[in-house]
């Protein structure tokens, strides 16, 4: 049996400890603890009345604008010549051929994200249905169309849109979530031409690309103007860029995802 003295006794023992650690600290709160400056909740408590008094669509509708204005206050910043574009990449899948291969090539974007190959072609994407599946990223750029134009899979630039249109529409379709985001062909530059008279027509592709994208669900991203002023970023074989030109690509990308990202929620 249980001995109730000394349960009595362990019970007073500890009420009285209790009671001595509980008059310590008031005594403690009255002598040493400094006073405090009372605290101003005028503008606090007149929020939270104002937010009371409003419906919940209401209150919801203020801070998705709050929420929208902060984004469109970080595209901003994202539009900085100094600002570091890459943290930017963090839910994505890159794909393309070998001018795209320069993303993790050159360590700018993680290997395990970056579907390219030299000679790929749009036909080259459902090779990598798994690994998107896998990664179902938010972000799927498209960086083709050197090979597209010069392989002679397509007699028009129409043709190649067309398909082009077909991909887009698939990869919706898996991925209704994402925006999809087309590149724009980067252009080919002497002295190339000695390599495919095809390359000529990059700009034409990249026209009739641009007209299908909104229909079929993805965001064009026009590279001209980044490309006509770095142009001394090409490799001396007219094809490839340098290096140096992959943060202006990267940043023209992601600038195009977020401002229609921004667009559609506005919308």
């Amino acid at each position: 049996m249980p001995d109730r003295g000394k349960n009595r006794f362990a019970s007073y023992v500890a009420l009285t400890v209790a009671g001595a650690i509980v008059f310590a600290a008031a005594i403690w709160a009255v002598f040493f603890v400094p006073e405090r400056e009372p605290v101003d909740t005028t503008a606090g408590l007149a929020m939270l009345h104002r937010m009371a008094a409003r419906s919940p669509d209401a209150v919801d509708e203020a801070l998705y604008a709050r929420e929208l204005a902060a984004r469109e206050e970080r595209l901003q910043a994202l539009l900085e010549e100094s600002y570091n574009i890459w943290p930017e990449f963090r839910d994505y899948a890159l794909l393309g051929d070998s001018r795209a291969v320069g993303f993790s090539y050159y360590d700018y974007l993680d290997a395990n994200r970056v579907f390219a190959g030299g000679g790929d072609t749009i036909r080259n994407i459902a090779d990598h249905t798994e690994e998107l599946l896998a990664l179902d990223p938010r972000w799927i750029f498209l960086c083709y169309g050197l090979n597209d134009v010069s392989i002679g899979y397509w007699d028009t630039a129409e043709e190649y849109a067309a398909e082009m249109a077909e991909v887009i529409r698939g990869l919706k379709e898996k991925f209704p979530d994402a925006t999809v985001v087309v590149s724009s062909i980067l252009p080919a530059r002497d002295p190339a031409f000695d390599v495919s008279s095809s390359w000529y027509n990059i700009p034409e592709y990249s026209e009739a690309v641009g007209k299908i994208c909104a229909d079929a669900g993805a965001v064009y991203v026009d590279n001209t103007g980044i490309c006509d002023t770095y142009a001394e970023y090409w490799e001396t074989d007219g094809i490839h860029v340098r290096p140096e030109f992959y943060p202006y690509w990267a940043k023209n990308l992601v600038v195009g995802a977020m401002r229609h990202e921004i667009e559609a929620d506005r919308a």
